[in-house]
């Protein structure tokens, strides 16, 4: 595949609430401090959508605008991908609790917000966008999947592409079907050009070269940051990550069985 360039980086979780912090503590010049799950307030929302809008269409459009920011592409021109293993798990439980009761119930605002795409829906309405938008899920691998979708989108349509990864926490019952004990969001921008001679992408600018490799991934959890947060399928964005704030290096990410995404990252 063709390589592509990062233009801008967001990431939102407990202790990690930007991608400059999320550096330092990567590069170990600060400290990683636990902490409770981060309440973001999207700047793309106006005031009375954010309070519609759920919980993870929050969490994805914060990093989203933390991606963008500063990296000279306007929203309304750039692509989205948006990947998430399993949506909105709070209103599917409220959802299935409202069909259970009796007589049944169902909120409105509850059942647009269900849909697995509302937060990309979100982003192309309030930032103006006619671009392409896809919403993806694969599981465990639904990180891998995005990346790989972003970036193919960037190298083959010559467009900045915008790569969106959240999941968080389901509540009781649904957490014994799925184990995913801490919330993570990261934002990835892509472009299919390195930036112009004299101009940078911020503390980004690292070239991406993806492609398909057979067995497992070998990357290694980062030992400073919680060993659960591991489970989080969005979190795999760290190990792409934790190369591009070192300058440099080659992060795997489990995709099929059996096989994993190789990506290279150099200056």
């Amino acid at each position: 595949m063709k390589p592509v360039w990062l233009a801008g980086a967001g990431v939102l979780g407990p202790g990690l609430p930007d991608w400059n912090t999320t550096r330092d503590v990567l590069l170990g010049a600060a400290a990683y401090t636990d902490g409770p799950d981060p309440n973001p307030v999207p700047a793309l929302l106006p005031a009375n959508e954010r309070r519609r809008a759920s919980v993870p269409a929050r969490w994805a459009l914060t990093v989203g605008g933390e991606a963008l920011a500063g990296s000279g592409f306007e929203p309304e021109n750039v692509a989205i991908v948006f990947t998430s293993c399993a949506g909105d798990s709070t209103i599917t439980h409220q959802l299935c609790s409202g069909l259970a009761a009796q007589p049944p119930e169902m909120s409105p605002t509850r059942f647009h917000n269900s849909v697995h795409n509302a937060p990309a829906g979100y982003w192309s309405i309030f930032a103006r966008s006619r671009a392409p938008s896809s919403t993806l899920c694969g599981f465990d691998a639904s990180f891998s999947a995005g990346l790989l979708e972003a970036a193919t989108q960037a190298a083959v349509e010559q467009l900045p592409v915008l790569l969106v990864a959240y999941d968080l926490p389901a509540p009781d019952p649904l957490r014994a079907l799925w184990p995913v004990s801490r919330a993570f969001a990261a934002a990835l921008l892509l472009s299919p050009a390195p930036p112009p001679a004299g101009e940078t992408y911020g503390t980004c600018g690292m070239r991406l070269e993806i492609g398909l490799a057979d067995g497992d991934a070998r990357s290694a959890w980062p030992a400073m940051l919680p060993p659960d947060l591991s489970t989080n399928p969005a979190a795999q964005a760290l190990a792409v990550l934790w190369a591009v704030a070192h300058g440099g290096g080659r992060a795997e990410l489990q995709y099929l069985r059996n096989s994993h995404l190789a990506v290279e990252i150099s200056p």
